[in-house]
């Protein structure tokens, strides 16, 4: 979340009983130190009891791709399928959009992109939009949900991270669906993310 500045007050990682959910949070607490941003756990359980998919049931095979697979439709539209949690980005938005209006921040920020709105709606500028138009009449202050990156794909996102003032530590980077003790290099995240540091 950032105030009406742009300077990040709050940074939130949402444990909602996904597979990565204690490598992703200490990913988020890492980064956040290293650039100095107060974070917090939110526990949403329910979420991921509602099961149906490979990120938060363990009974489920996660999906796994060749690097040539990547920008086959076809195979990335089951693959999503078979990752997607009901509602998700919806919940979490709204979530932090009750910490922001607490705070008197105006905006929540997301890591959207556009690579993945091609299978993930929830992921698409027109998401955004739609969602910061709904967060004008349940906020008082008109909270808005704002993406630096949802019209990049990856490889121009890591291309800017590596512009930046400050070097971006990538090595805290955790992108796997699953949460083993290094990341498993097959699922979909892993190979996007290694094909945008690669090129």
């Amino acid at each position: 979340m950032c105030s009406q500045y742009d300077s990040p007050v709050l940074a939130l990682t949402a444990n909602y009983g996904q597979r990565a959910a204690s490598r992703e949070i200490d990913a988020a607490r890492k980064l956040c130190e290293y650039y100095g941003v107060r974070h917090e756990v939110i526990e949403i359980p329910w979420l991921g009891k509602l099961g149906g998919n490979a990120l938060t049931d363990s009974g489920k095979a996660m999906p796994h791709l060749e690097p040539h697979q990547l920008d086959q439709a076809s195979v990335t539209q089951e693959t999503a399928k078979a990752v997607w949690v009901p509602n998700r980005n919806g919940v979490l938005i709204n979530i932090a959009a009750a910490y922001a209006e607490a705070t008197e921040a105006h905006q929540v920020v997301v890591g959207f992109n556009r690579e993945e709105a091609a299978t993930f709606p929830d992921n698409s500028s027109e998401f955004l939009r739609r969602s910061s138009e709904a967060l004008i009449l349940s906020t008082r202050i008109g909270v808005r949900v704002y993406s630096y990156t949802d019209r990049l794909d990856k490889i121009q996102i890591v291309g800017t991270l590596r512009k930046l003032e400050k070097s971006f530590p990538f090595d805290l980077v955790w992108s796997c669906y699953e949460g083993g003790a290094e990341p498993c290099g097959k699922c979909e995240s892993c190979r996007r993310l290694k094909r945008a540091v690669s090129a």
